[in-house]
């Protein structure tokens, strides 16, 4: 087995577990220079040149490659006359991968006391749960500890749904919001 260690530039190949002499030193035969006695395994002549050397970051401009950002979806308000499923939907505008959903839940009224429920979190028409069983909405609090997770990648032409489910209604004029956030990877500035 090789490893290459390196950051692009003159990166160098070692054998793991082979070709060292008694010493430990370095393979093939060791000393100071191992580099003398390797023979050449690059797969091309020049590794080239990585980007972030040759285009600084300018400041006021974008910055490239991935970001971490937020993603907003449609506010879910379960009441007496909504029924007990509801979903929350977004579509991104640039290619994203969720990575933290967080669910804010605000409930007014003293009825306002069913358990709310994550039953499905879709990405096109792909169920991102393991089984078909609900997560409880409170795994995902905005104070929950080490509640990532890591969804499939969404073009900017799909719709990401988060389907809720709530144990008993509001009646009369109590309700249940949910604002439902998801932080992730978008590429493009």
């Amino acid at each position: 087995m090789t490893v290459r260690i390196g950051n692009g530039l003159g990166d160098v190949d070692y054998e793991v577990g082979a070709f060292y002499d008694e010493l430990a030193a370095a393979p093939y035969g060791g000393g100071f220079f191992p580099m003398a006695r390797m023979p050449p395994s690059y797969p091309y002549p020049n590794p080239g040149i990585p980007s972030r050397r040759i285009m600084p970051t300018i400041p006021g401009a974008p910055a490239l490659g991935a970001k971490l950002q937020p993603l907003g979806f449609t506010t879910v308000t379960f009441g007496a006359a909504t029924g007990t499923a509801l979903a929350a939907t977004t579509r991104p505008q640039k290619p994203f991968k969720g990575r933290r959903l967080v669910v804010d839940i605000a409930r007014t009224g003293t009825t306002a006391t069913g358990l709310v429920t994550v039953t499905s979190i879709t990405v096109g028409v792909n169920n991102q749960l393991v089984s078909t069983g609900a997560v409880g909405a409170g795994a995902f609090a905005a104070t929950a500890f080490d509640c990532n997770v890591s969804l499939s990648a969404c073009s900017s032409a799909l719709d990401i749904a988060v389907n809720y489910a709530i144990s008993a209604a509001p009646t009369m004029t109590d309700v249940v919001n949910i604002a439902t956030t998801l932080f992730g990877e978008t590429v493009g500035s």
